[in-house]
């Protein structure tokens, strides 16, 4: 009896409670873990033009305006630039290029720079919205371009000026995205060799295919 008297007992609850709970503990943490990741996402519209996405958000064709034209200026610094109409053409297809404005802001360093007028950028196709939770506008947007030349990566998709693919190019579509989508993307400092921009989008599709085969692995077990 002395001995049983003798017993830690206070110590004896910490292990146990550490041996026990500690596994609990790491599954909750777990699980919160992956509500923040899921919480990362944002809700966006994809719109051809400001009257699209007045036509789907009746009452809201002021806020519609200033994010399509927020999102032109966006497309006027970043999207991909070349040193002719032709290498353009060629990545974006007839009738898809425009002159860059001289305030595009493409590496002063090179001399054509110089002349107004004198790079070649694709057309705005589309632009997402982002939208904050119960529905309202969040009030960043991002252009998105897209390919006619058969053979681009790009053809028939919305992708912003990374290269990154959005799939369809259908406006009107809701889809979710992760908040990186969203943001700024740098301004272009320097032109685009002609099939640079196709390679950006096939190994942004690579990689984007990579991560969802690695993803689904994981929740089989495999």
């Amino acid at each position: 009896m002395k001995r049983t008297k003798q017993i830690n007992h206070a110590s004896f609850r910490k292990s146990w409670s550490a041996r026990h709970l500690t596994p609990v503990a790491l599954a909750v943490t777990a699980v919160f873990m992956l509500a923040g990741c899921e919480q990362s996402d944002e809700t966006v519209s994809l719109y051809q033009n400001a009257d699209d996405c007045s036509s789907a958000n009746p009452g809201k064709s002021e806020q519609c305006t200033t994010a399509f034209n927020n999102a032109k200026k966006e497309a006027e610094k970043t999207a991909p630039k070349y040193a002719t109409r032709e290498d353009c053409v060629a990545e974006f297809g007839e009738g898809q290029c425009q002159q860059a404005p001289a305030q595009a802001g493409v590496g002063t360093s090179n001399a054509e720079s110089q002349q107004s007028g004198s790079f070649w950028m694709p057309l705005m196709a589309g632009y997402m919205m982002g939208r904050m939770m119960g529905g309202g506008f969040g009030g960043q947007q991002q252009p998105l371009f897209t390919s006619r030349a058969p053979n681009s990566p790009a053809n028939g998709k919305f992708v912003d000026a990374s290269g990154k693919s959005f799939g369809s190019a259908t406006p009107g579509r809701t889809m979710n995205v992760p908040k990186t989508a969203m943001a700024p993307k740098p301004a272009t400092t320097s032109t685009v060799t002609r099939g640079g921009f196709g390679d950006s989008v096939a190994k942004q599709a690579t990689a984007q295919r990579s991560s969802a085969t690695s993803g689904t692995r994981r929740a089989s077990g495999g």
